[in-house]
């Protein structure tokens, strides 16, 4: 087995990305990312098993480089309460700066399903910083929530069916060009849902 070449395995990646930004995945065959990388496809597999776990790969980077986002803004909060609101708001931001990645890794690359548990923990690296900061307001008594992880992960999907029909322009005619506006509804819903009154 040859050793691992980062080099290679981040210009198969880049390529790819390349290629997905511009054709559906089922479009796109390892010879297509071979011949943007100007090697064999053969060298490709010897890194991803097929281009579901390439494109996986290429979703999990999308992913941690969100997560890093959000980090940094729920950073610059004072309070647990604006931290968690700043998180929210970059993930909801991210996606709309970066409409065809977050469109890819929501709903166009296929899911890693048969993969072991702790690596599917991976993709759910943004639920999980969200998760840690709900904790911490619970714990510092200005939030309710008898599941944690089951309330982020319903912020996660629920936020993310606003983005998406406004990307896709499946919402009212008039968020169609005003995302912000349509997904600060359901933001506050969901922080009125979560945080207690007067704390």
């Amino acid at each position: 087995m040859r050793n691992p070449n980062p080099e290679l395995i981040n210009q198969i990646k880049d390529a790819a990305l390349k290629l997905l930004m511009e054709k559906e995945p089922e479009q796109i065959g390892m010879r297509d990312i071979a011949s943007e990388c100007k090697i064999t496809a053969t060298n490709i597999y010897h890194y991803f098993k097929d281009k579901d776990k390439l494109f996986q790969s290429i979703s999990l980077d999308c992913l941690n480089l969100l997560n890093e986002r959000i980090k940094e803004n729920a950073a610059r909060g004072k309070t647990i309460k604006s931290q968690i609101k700043n998180a929210v708001i970059a993930y909801r931001d991210w996606c709309f700066e970066n409409p065809r990645r977050c469109l890819l890794v929501m709903q166009g690359i296929k899911s890693a399903e048969d993969i072991p548990s702790e690596q599917m923990e991976e993709f759910y690296v943004c639920n999980r910083t969200g998760e840690k900061l709900l904790r911490e307001a619970i714990k510092q008594g200005l939030a309710k929530s008898s599941d944690p992880r089951f309330d982020v992960s319903l912020l996660v999907s629920g936020l993310w069916g606003c983005i998406e029909s406004v990307l896709l322009k499946k919402c009212e005619v008039e968020y169609w060009d005003n995302g912000k506006a349509y997904t600060d509804r359901f933001i506050k819903m969901w922080c009125n849902s979560v945080f207690l009154e007067d704390k």
